[in-house]
């Protein structure tokens, strides 16, 4: 009965405003805005995992403090807010907030030992702070090899990995959650790889096939003379030109310019959000003075959770 429930709880709820009252829209703004505060708050109490004042939440989204204070106390209402008063108190996202922000379009790896076994799409949370917590969705890739096993969906866009058993794999997948694991709390410069192989965009791309066969890299930064990012060069582009016996391009013909950058001194969070707004697998990493430094991918992030389920 439990796993009946948990289904007709999760088509009854399509989407994250479908459960924004209707007097919100009319009494504090329009439910996109609403949605807008929210999300700031969580992104705002993710990097330092503290209460969030109302000020910080109206200086990042550039609206009155007032109307996020209005705001604010219809979320608290909703039970997706609560306060903590003291010189040190403000606001804290709910379980049930992750939940209704967790709802993405964006696909989200799913691992199993450490490999990707698929991509999950439309994640539904239902009951968080029950005994047996479940999430729904849709998957791209097959899972049926996997039920009654363990594995790992995310990081999701509110920083937030599900860990548990597959107990339904068809046109929705379910999952039984077990327990969860947040981003760590780490720059973006202790989870990059330093010091990446890198090419130039005069280089013929024959002289890198070696490198993507052997080393299997799925992209190479490309840098100019004082090594700041210029393009990425793609293992598919390679590719492309080893099937049609087109050896003699250089790099900058198929690279792909303006390659996404972070700062190495951003944090972890910062660079999940990247990935998944820009939807994106890898971003270059720079320094002060936007040279390369390193790359960060998305199986980084990934291997540095995994280390942290392992000690739980």
């Amino acid at each position: 009965m439990m796993r009946k429930r948990s289904a007709d709880a999760m088509r009854e709820r399509p989407n994250a405003d479908s459960e924004l009252p209707e007097q919100t829209a009319t009494s504090h703004g329009e439910p996109g805005a609403i949605h807008s505060v929210l999300r700031a708050l969580v992104e705002l109490y993710n990097k330092e995992r503290l209460p969030v004042k109302s000020r910080d939440i109206a200086s990042a989204l550039n609206i009155h403090e007032g109307y996020v204070r209005n705001v604010l106390s219809v979320l608290k209402s909703m039970g997706l807010v609560i306060s903590r008063a003291g010189p040190h108190g403000g606001y804290v996202p709910t379980l049930r907030a992750l939940d209704l922000l967790s709802r993405q379009i964006s696909s989200v790896p799913i691992t199993y030992l450490g490999n990707v076994i698929g991509y999950a799409l439309d994640i539904t949370l239902v009951g968080l702070l029950s005994e047996r917590p479940y999430a729904s969705m849709r998957v791209v890739g097959d899972l049926s090899g996997y039920v009654n096993r363990k594995v790992r969906i995310g990081p999701l866009p509110s920083g937030l990995v599900l860990i548990g058993r597959v107990i339904r794999a068809d046109v929705e997948t379910l999952l039984e959650i077990t327990s969860t694991v947040s981003v760590p709390k780490v720059l973006v410069r202790e989870l990059m790889t330093p010091n990446p192989v890198t090419a130039r965009p005069n280089d013929p791309v024959s002289l890198h096939i070696k490198v993507f066969i052997e080393k299997r890299y799925r992209g190479i930064p490309v840098v100019d003379e004082q090594t700041r990012p210029v393009g990425i060069l793609l293992a598919s582009k390679v590719l492309e030109r080893v099937m049609s016996c087109r050896l003699d391009a250089r790099v900058r013909d198929v690279m792909v310019a303006d390659p996404p950058t972070i700062h190495e001194d951003e944090s972890v969070y910062e660079a999940i959000q990247a990935m998944f707004h820009k939807r994106l697998g890898r971003l270059l990493v720079v320094n002060s003075e936007g040279k390369l430094t390193g790359i960060l991918t998305r199986t980084d992030i990934l291997n540095r959770i995994a280390a942290l389920d392992e000690l739980a």
